[in-house]
């Protein structure tokens, strides 16, 4: 028993998979490609297996033909032949090399050891971390999970493509040809119906918003700001209810500022259209309360998580829409808002406040990138937008930090022109898009109905005298001019 636990573990390898590798490498130019393209010298174990796979690899970037001679030659000018057990050794893998069309299996199987060889040092790392026992305690785990986390994205990623690849389908998303995809994109297009809408990002069912925005595309980090009151978190919950419910996708809620009971009793109110007061007092009539019960059962099919934890740390949020990810796939990322956010760091000075949201920003940026999926981030704008003729805001109003016009993809800001005079134009929102790195910009007009707290695609109403024009029109067959 003694002799057994003195004995040293070998990390996770296997030499001969390394060895058939490289000796269809040495023998194939296309296995030569592949592996040069999927591995990397730290995926082999054996040093000498790195040495020649470095050599190999050289040789393939330079586009060079590579067999025994070759390497041989350039381990010689680079003074490491002798290393690698010399020309015997290379004609010793050139022999051991199986069939060549099995490459992507051998080099599967380097990989999966090298990520085994990975998970080791990083848990080693975190090990050693955690017994140091840290100050900060949710940044150190936030730090473990981004490690573990990056070695699963890294597992999955390539150095880079070129078009070739990506025109003929071989390293495109959807792994088919780029015309082919065109084609079928351009069938779908002719064959949809008047109310599907044309858009390639998840539908917002927000008919002007989904054209200038062409939807929420995955990846894309975006602002919604207003000044308090404006209606911002209603309009935020709103785009979670039209993506959730209408389009069947699950959708994360981070609400730093309201409780998961008021967030569901808004979402209650919209979908049942019923005021409220009257939720909330129970002076409900029988067709009220039947629409209140139709929206919750039909709410109950659907996934909508929301994490009312206040007082958040931006790792602390990374950490938990990682898990929304893996748990529920979240597809839409809902966080109100942002200036309730803070840094990883323990302090918050307003000195360094505005290095802190420029720290935030560029985090929920990644974390879109990460999980490849929309985050909308509601904010706050300044004081500077009262203060203003007109009250219109503008992009440079964002709080605390210019960062945030720099990381987001698209900056919405929201304007009621009722919130200052109740008599101009009541009961209408106006959707100011200032930046859209992908598309246009411009201003998208929505209905407003503040009992319920919904908003509405907007049908403007037609003057009277438009009105009798039209009325004159359609029944003029019916009284002939004389």
């Amino acid at each position: 028993m003694a002799e057994d636990t003195k004995k040293t573990r070998i990390p996770p390898n296997s030499k001969e998979s390394e060895m058939m590798v490289l000796g269809c490498m040495l023998t194939n130019v296309n296995a030569l490609n592949v592996a040069a393209d999927s591995l990397e010298d730290f995926d082999f174990y054996y040093t000498e297996h790195q040495t020649i796979f470095s050599a190999l690899k050289g040789i393939y970037r330079a586009d060079k033909p590579a067999d025994i001679h070759i390497v041989g030659e350039e381990l010689k000018r680079q003074a490491k032949l002798d290393n690698i057990g010399g020309i015997s050794y290379l004609t010793t893998l050139a022999q051991y090399a199986g069939t060549s069309a099995f490459i992507e299996e051998y080099v599967q199987l380097v990989r999966e050891k090298s990520v085994l060889r990975r998970m080791i040092v990083t848990a080693q790392g975190i090990e050693k971390t955690a017994l140091e026992e840290p100050a900060d305690v949710l940044a150190a785990l936030d730090a473990a999970q981004s490690q573990l986390f990056q070695i699963s994205q890294e597992n999955q990623r390539h150095g880079g493509v070129t078009i070739k690849d990506l025109i003929s389908g071989l390293k495109a998303d959807s792994k088919m040809p780029y015309l082919k995809e065109l084609q079928e994109r351009q069938q779908k297009y002719q064959e949809r119906g008047p109310d599907q809408p044309g858009i390639t990002g998840i539908p917002t069912h927000y008919i002007d918003l989904d054209k200038m925005l062409n939807g929420f595309n995955n990846s894309n980090l975006m602002i919604l700001a207003a000044r308090p009151a404006m209606g911002k978190t209603a309009l935020a919950v709103c785009l979670a209810e039209n993506i959730c419910f209408k389009n069947h996708t699950p959708v994360g809620i981070f609400s730093l500022e309201m409780s998961a009971t008021q967030i569901l009793h808004r979402v209650i109110c919209s979908q049942a259209e019923v005021e409220s007061e009257k939720i909330q007092t129970g002076s409900l009539s029988g067709s009220e309360y039947q629409r209140v019960v139709a929206a919750v059962n039909m709410m109950q099919k659907h996934t909508m998580l929301i994490d009312d934890q206040p007082g958040l740390k931006i790792t602390d949020i990374r950490a938990r829409a990682r898990r929304m990810k893996e748990a529920h796939n979240v597809g839409f990322i809902v966080i109100d808002y942002l200036q309730l956010i803070s840094g990883s760091g323990n302090n918050r000075s307003s000195e360094n406040r505005q290095t802190e949201i420029s720290e935030i920003s560029r985090m929920l940026k990644n974390l879109a990138r990460e999980l490849n999926v929309p985050i909308l981030c509601a904010a706050q704008l300044s004081r500077k937008v009262e203060e203003r003729q007109g009250h219109r805001p503008m992009m440079s109003d964002l709080r605390e930090s210019g960062s945030l016009e720099q990381d987001a993809d698209v900056v919405m800001m929201l304007f009621r022109r009722d919130y200052y005079d109740k008599y101009d134009k009541p009961g209408m929102a106006e959707v100011i898009v200032a930046k859209n790195r992908h598309g246009p910009v411009g201003d998208v007009q929505l209905a407003f109905r503040k009992e319920i707290g919904q908003f509405a695609n907007y049908s403007p109403v037609h003057s009277a005298a438009d009105m009798a024009k039209g009325n004159k029109e359609a029944f003029s067959a019916f009284s002939p001019e004389e």
